[in-house]
């Protein structure tokens, strides 16, 4: 890598690195010095000589601008290996560069975000939120000074600056918190994928634990079940929420996990549904035995869908293209707005809410755990705890003593 520095014309060599000569001119009376290299222009298909005089200092001795500029060729290196073209100032022909401010990133992406939208790869509110957040980020990073540092300059304090400044000024909860934490990360995450950075800060700043949280997960009342089930059952515009809403209570499929459901996943004939490892949450397959119920909905709501179809991805109608994740989110708010149910009653809480009932109906944690797909029972407990804690202790039916 590193060569000998030897004299050729006024410039000197300082190293070689692949084709390229990062030579040092030390200036004159006339020209402040400067770090040079030739790079091959790909539209003309000729050498172009690029100056970076950052860093040196004119008038320093020709031991110190050695030293400086030495000092610059890894920088250099690290962004030529990366694909940066110095006369379009791109990397990999993208607008954004591992030089590029932070501002410019931030645009760059919500742009990305907008094309995500339009191919109904994330939702509106979802797309909503991000400029919301970004909002907030551009407001912190303007109060710092920090509109124009490079991305790969911040670390997890910084995220940790803006985060508990904005969630004191915009007093976000715990919930909140972790859920623009894990948007800006996201962000960081494809900054990474670009290569403007190496690692993503966000990974090593603070979250909020939530567990004890007495509002995280609120077990449905029996009667606020018979509520909800026989509403959405009279009302056919919602149909795809009832079945899904189903699977969710008697087979514990997370929400995220029926969105990616095919037609071709689920097996008629031996009322058998599985999911591919590429499609469930911890990367095994897992096969669900379907009840008698089911089994007749999906049959005549997926009468005639061709294979290929998911059959949650929009409203009543499969279709060949995957709905975003928060597609039964967003339909299960839409139906509790419309029908005036309680903002405490969550849809992922369907899930935990059978296992509740089951509990109590004497079926053994440890096949509540399985049918969950939860690593350990304690898992489980943890999403019923709250529910737990209020009841009743009953006595010993013992007779012994």
């Amino acid at each position: 890598m590193g060569l000998k520095a030897k004299k050729t014309d006024d410039s000197i060599i300082i190293q070689t690195w692949e084709q390229y000569e990062f030579k040092l001119f030390p200036g004159s009376k006339s020209t402040k010095p400067y770090l040079h290299f030739l790079f091959l222009n790909p539209e003309t298909g000729k050498e172009k000589r690029i100056r970076k005089l950052a860093g040196l200092k004119p008038g320093s001795s020709l031991a110190a601008l050695k030293k400086e500029a030495k000092q610059m060729v890894p920088d250099l290196v690290d962004l030529l290996s990366k694909g940066w073209n110095p006369i379009a100032n791109t990397c990999n022909d993208l607008p954004v560069t591992p030089i590029s401010p932070i501002i410019d990133c931030i645009d760059y992406w919500l742009k990305h975000r907008e094309e995500q939208k339009a191919n109904n790869a994330i939702a509106k509110k979802t797309l909503e939120n991000n400029y919301h957040l970004m909002n907030y980020f551009k407001d912190w990073l303007k109060s710092k000074n920090y509109s124009f540092r490079k991305a790969n300059t911040f670390t997890y304090l910084d995220i940790n600056s803006f985060m508990q400044t904005t969630a004191k000024a915009r007093v976000w909860n715990k919930v909140s918190y972790n859920t623009y934490r894990t948007d800006i990360g996201t962000f960081f995450k494809y900054l990474v994928a670009l290569k403007v950075l190496n690692e993503n800060p966000v990974l090593l700043s603070e979250s909020k634990n939530t567990k004890k949280d007495s509002s995280r997960f609120v077990i449905f009342e029996e009667s606020e079940l018979i509520e909800v089930v026989t509403t959405l059952e009279k009302d056919k515009s919602f149909l795809e929420l009832y079945i899904a809403c189903k699977i969710l209570f008697y087979l514990n499929i997370r929400p995220v996990e029926i969105t990616r459901i095919q037609v071709y996943n689920i097996d008629f004939e031996k009322r058998l549904l599985t999911l591919e490892p590429s499609k469930t949450k911890n990367g095994n397959e897992a096969k669900w035995q379907l009840t008698d119920e089911l089994f007749i909905l999906l049959r005549d709501y997926l009468k005639d869908t061709p294979a290929n179809y998911f059959a949650f991805a929009n409203h009543n109608t499969p279709k060949p293209v995957q709905a975003n994740e928060d597609f039964l989110g967003q339909r299960w708010r839409a139906f509790r707005k419309k029908y005036k149910i309680s903002s405490h009653l969550k849809f992922y809480a369907l899930k935990h809410s059978s296992d509740w009932y089951d509990l109590e109906n004497g079926v053994s944690l440890q096949k509540i755990s399985e049918r969950n797909r939860h690593s350990n029972p304690n898992v489980t407990v943890a999403y019923i705890e709250q529910r737990l804690n209020k009841k009743i202790i009953q006595p010993s039916l013992s007779t012994r003593f």
